[in-house]
């Protein structure tokens, strides 16, 4: 595998060369990107679907010139995949009236035929599960080009800030991440695990894996935190209130941005890599990550990062480790 490991903090340096190949065909097979995850209740109500076409469409309004493929329906396979016509398929805009028990699904994606592995630095990938499902939780998991958010990070907020008002976001994060093709984080070789030990800024979602560990509770409390976490109200009620009990526990660095159901901490003005050539981790960082540490979730039974073939030998709960390691990474 060819790992870049002296990636500047750069977003074009970042866009040309944070790319993981592997194989004997050089294949990309991960990124560096922005990343974002954000997660919500009731995704079967019409109102929440809605909310999923809308923000569907503000990610089309930004990015529709550079989406070539979509979905109709949840399948992992490029091959199933249709062409993006610069046209919203008929299929999304009839999700808000799905039956409750039907699971909404809305997937873009730029894809380059001659690598069809790539993640990409363009997807919008989004769930609204059916009513009763074993995933009471529903979600959103977006890409970017670094490029995007650096050069207007004000911007890429309160993008961020208006998608979690409309979905009633309970928790979520964003930053700097390993990208992936989604369900695919547990299938492949180990191609996340050294850039997560190395680029300790970067944010990781294998949301199918994690739906699952918090399937029978837990899934109320925060997954992560980075650059950008977002708390719902019951999250922060449980950190001890409203927002002056907030500030007393943060930092002045540290922006509180509110939406109508929870906030959003910006931890800093850019997301970092984390290297100690890039400036390390900040303290905002870690002043958000304790800040969360109480509530934070950490009832996983598996590891749920791929982990190199040497590693997979070890007992469960050492690899387990690995997962509740990366996600206290910031606590010190």
């Amino acid at each position: 595998m060819e790992y870049p490991f002296d990636l500047k903090l750069n977003p074009r340096d970042i866009e040309e060369r944070g790319v993981l190949r592997a194989g004997s065909g050089h294949a990309i097979r991960s990124r560096v990107g922005i990343l974002l995850s954000i997660y919500f209740l009731e995704g079967w109500r019409r109102e929440k679907r809605q909310a999923l076409f809308e923000n569907l469409k503000d990610y089309l309004s930004l990015f529709g010139d550079k989406i070539t493929h979509f979905h109709p329906a949840g399948d992992g396979n490029n091959k199933r995949m249709r062409r993006y016509k610069g046209i919203i398929p008929e299929e999304f805009i009839k999700i808000t009236t799905l039956s409750k028990t039907d699971t909404a699904y809305l997937f873009v994606k730029h894809v380059d035929m001659a690598e069809t592995d790539d993640p990409s630095l363009y997807m919008f990938m989004a769930f609204g599960h059916e009513e009763g499902t074993r995933n009471p939780l529903s979600g959103m998991k977006v890409h970017f080009p670094p490029s995007f958010v650096f050069e207007n990070p004000d911007r890429y907020v309160e993008l961020v800030a208006r998608w979690c008002d409309r979905l009633s976001a309970i928790h979520g994060s964003s930053g700097l991440g390993v990208l992936s093709r989604p369900g695919a984080e547990m299938m492949e070789d180990a191609y996340h695990y050294p850039w997560l030990m190395h680029y300790s800024g970067l944010e990781y979602d294998a949301m199918g894996d994690y739906w699952a560990e918090c399937s029978e509770g837990g899934y109320e409390q925060p997954r992560s935190s980075n650059w950008l976490t977002i708390l719902g109200s019951a999250n922060i009620d449980a950190l001890g209130g409203d927002e002056v009990m907030i500030r007393k526990k943060l930092t002045p660095d540290i922006e509180v941005r509110r939406y109508s159901g929870g906030v959003v901490l910006r931890a800093g003005k850019l997301p970092v890599l984390g290297t100690a050539e890039t400036g390390g981790i900040p303290k905002t960082y870690q002043t958000v990550a304790r800040f969360i540490k109480p509530i934070r979730f950490e009832g996983y039974r598996y590891n749920i990062m791929k982990l190199p073939r040497p590693m997979l030998d070890l007992d469960r709960e050492v690899r387990l480790q690995v997962t509740l390691n990366w996600l206290r990474r910031f606590d010190q």
